[in-house]
């Protein structure tokens, strides 16, 4: 009996290896560089070597004891994802803040051939082969006061104002999504994705992997629909806002073209269509788009008129 208590006393008394002994919920902010390791009994194993990336987030699952050492975050991508890190490796957000997921967004969707117009010099512009599709530039939640770069560190910060995004750490995601987002997301090749989880993603409530699967899939919704198709329809013409406003009422219900923005940038003395902006509210990551419409916030209407670049 003696010999068992003793087993018994040992077993809680060792750190965890996969689960987390204290549950937590939040974000852990990366300050440092440190080893990220899937077992606090053996540190040194550390499979696809995995380090946190100073001013990337993750998300917070648990640390090892209280007071502890070692927090538990998901590192996505990474096999297996759950990672060990110790206390100073970074800062936490109180759990009663991290854990609140945004619920009013803009959809920034972009046609991609009036914004190589515009920007002619971006790395995803150089081969003159875009799309007759809506591509993403961001997904940026509407938090108090339209709060930007939570928790992010002020180097990470100062670079990304500064317009270095190539020098920003890597967002982290699942082979999935990283596709995915190559895919909807041209401007992956000038480190947009790097600058939009950094200024927005951060924010959201959402781990990277989440938040970008969401914004693909809300493009690839709004690419579905005959919006898009109304797009394709008047390339090389002008289109209006009241018609882009009446194809969204059509297609995600009334009142669903007041939650669009049209943004129209000049170029060589022409009036372009450069992205909608397009308001929504609620859990982005599975409801429809237009139940995420129907609960957006009332937009101004942008410019009135404007042509649909015609690709290439």
């Amino acid at each position: 009996m003696r010999y068992i208590t003793l087993i018994l006393a040992a077993c809680l008394l060792a750190p965890a290896a996969a689960g987390a002994q204290e549950p937590m919920t939040g974000i852990f902010h990366a300050e440092a560089t440190c080893v990220a390791t899937p077992s606090l009994r053996n540190p040194d194993d550390n499979p696809g070597n995995i380090r946190t990336q100073s001013g990337r987030s993750y998300t917070l699952l648990g640390r090892n004891a209280v007071p502890g050492s070692h927090y538990l975050i998901r590192v996505p991508g990474a096999e297996p994802e759950r990672r060990w890190v110790a206390y100073g490796c970074g800062r936490i957000d109180e759990p009663s803040q991290s854990a609140q997921v945004a619920t009013d967004w803009i959809l920034a969707a972009s046609w991609p051939s009036a914004f190589c117009e515009d920007v002619p010099q971006a790395r995803e512009c150089a081969r003159g082969d875009t799309p007759l599709a809506f591509t993403l530039h961001g997904l940026w939640p509407q938090t108090p006061d339209r709060a930007a770069y939570c928790g992010v560190a002020g180097g990470a910060r100062a670079a990304d104002a500064a317009g270095g995004w190539r020098r920003l750490p890597p967002v982290t995601l699942s082979g999935r999504v990283e596709n995915a987002l190559a895919r909807v997301m041209p401007g992956t090749q000038s480190a947009l994705d790097r600058h939009q989880w950094l200024k927005h993603g951060t924010c959201s409530g959402l781990d990277a992997d989440a938040y970008f699967a969401a914004a693909v899939r809300l493009v690839d919704l709004l690419n579905d629909s005959p919006v898009r198709a109304l797009f394709a329809d008047h390339a090389g013409q002008e289109l209006s806002g009241a018609a882009i406003r009446r194809t969204f009422d059509a297609a995600f219900g009334p009142g669903a073209g007041d939650r669009v923005l049209v943004d129209c940038v000049e170029v060589s003395g022409r009036r372009l269509i450069r992205e909608l902006r397009i308001a929504l509210g609620g859990q982005v990551e599975d409801r429809s788009l237009a139940a995420l419409v129907a609960e957006g916030e009332r937009q101004p209407r942008g410019c009135r008129t404007g042509e649909v670049d015609l690709p290439g």
